[in-house]
């Protein structure tokens, strides 16, 4: 009988080695397990990855073998390994990801955490950890793909080249790679979910979302929806927000949560929605645990710019100021909805002169609405069927209020 080639093994194949406990004192033993137990489960929940089994795993506890040697004996393109070291009111880890081939780090982390709450800096730390190796595990195996022949990839190949390339703004490109996977496997769910972003991902800034390229995402998303249960519920939910339907998009956000604890979009999108709903305290919990959960994602200046509208928000202006300052710095370049910001919270804050030399920057730049009826406009579109609470149409009352006493004019 002629034997069975065996089945194309997983891209994102990985182990996580048992996290080191370096403390000296076995009995602290059991935080590090918890912490690779739970990684497992969260890396488990990357698509198309294949994470090997706790059993296995621990089998490695202890032994001094070599990435190269580890990737040989499991089959796995890549090794995480860690440790915690427990010292008084903190626990410093470090996190190491490592291409199994040739042994080479791919990405290291080192942060301190507060032990304080055991619970909540387990959580804090798997999803830190998770999120980091998501990104990029997702990054280098597209790399990896985009250099051998197109010939030898499949769907899934393609699919995870598409999510790597939008992750990274590279959306004409990317969309591409999707088209792609769907002309090789029609009902992939990974695909569906990246091609259903296009909509609103291609909206040019503070233009209107086209209603019937919302719709032929709403199919999209939900066609992979009765795919794969558990992929996709981030993309509906921003579809749904785009729609004015905010509370129908914060349930499809606490699902995805729930899916996934460590997805980073899931918790900035519940950030962002909560604000839609002039919620701007529990909005500003969920943007800090964004960027706690991922300090070097990409999309880190936009749960800056989060936090700065959910200060706002609370009338704290000048931390509405220090935020939109963050993320102008961190995206590298002048962003007009944070300059508009600024200028707003400088003007209600008292600092007139400021507000007004802030403006004047503002006007000569080469972006942004220059009159209270451009900023109305241009928010009428990024925000369309406003939610009706009236702590967020306040919001924007005050901040047309603090553009107009810089010196803005009407129209």
């Amino acid at each position: 009988m002629k034997p069975v080639a065996p089945a194309k093994a997983a891209g994102l194949s990985i182990v996580v080695l048992p996290f080191a406990n370096l403390s000296g004192d076995p009995s602290q033993d059991h935080f590090a397990d918890a912490l690779t137990d739970a990684l497992i489960t969260a890396l488990g929940r990357i698509p198309n990855t294949s994470v090997i089994a706790r059993d296995i795993a621990f089998a490695f506890r202890g032994k001094t073998v070599s990435a190269p040697q580890i990737g040989k004996e499991l089959g796995v393109r890549y090794v995480f390994e860690g440790s915690v070291l427990p010292s008084g009111n903190q626990v410093r880890v470090n996190a190491q990801l490592i291409e199994a081939e040739n042994g080479a780090s791919i990405w290291a982390d080192q942060f301190d955490t507060p032990r304080a709450d055991l619970v909540s800096t387990h959580d804090e730390i798997v999803a830190r950890l998770a999120r980091a190796t998501d990104i990029q595990l997702t990054e280098f195996e597209a790399a990896r793909l985009e250099r051998a022949p197109v010939a030898s990839q499949d769907a899934e190949d393609f699919a995870l080249r598409c999510r790597a390339a939008v992750r990274k703004g590279q959306l004409g490109a990317g969309f591409g790679l999707c088209e792609q996977a769907l002309a090789l496997e029609p009902n992939n769910a990974h695909a569906l979910v990246s091609l259903a972003t296009r909509s609103y991902l291609q909206t040019p800034f503070g233009e209107r979302p086209d209603p019937e390229a919302l719709k032929r995402a709403d199919l999209l998303v939900s066609k992979a929806l009765v795919i794969d249960p558990t992929h996709g519920h981030e993309a509906k939910g921003e579809i749904l927000r785009l729609q004015g339907r905010v509370d129908q998009a914060i349930a499809e956000f606490e699902r995805a949560f729930a899916l996934d604890p460590t997805s980073g979009d899931a918790i900035g999108f519940l950030g962002n929605a909560y604000w839609l709903a002039g919620q701007f305290e529990k909005s500003l919990e969920y943007f800090d645990k964004a960027i706690r959960l991922g300090p070097n994602d990409p999309n880190l200046y936009v749960w800056y710019q989060g936090k700065a509208r959910a200060n706002f928000g609370l009338k704290d202006y000048d931390q509405a100021i220090e935020w939109s300052r963050r993320a102008m710095m961190i995206n590298h370049s002048r962003d007009a909805t944070s300059e508009e910001r600024i200028i707003a919270a400088l003007a209600l804050s008292g600092r007139d002169a400021e507000a007004r030399e802030a403006l004047r920057d503002y006007l000569a730049g080469p972006s942004g609405s220059k009159t209270i009826a451009g900023n109305k406009a241009a928010s009428d579109a990024r925000f369309p069927n406003l939610h009706p609470d009236p702590r967020i149409l306040e919001y924007f009352d005050r901040f047309y209020d603090g553009l107009r006493k810089a010196g803005m004019a009407e129209g």
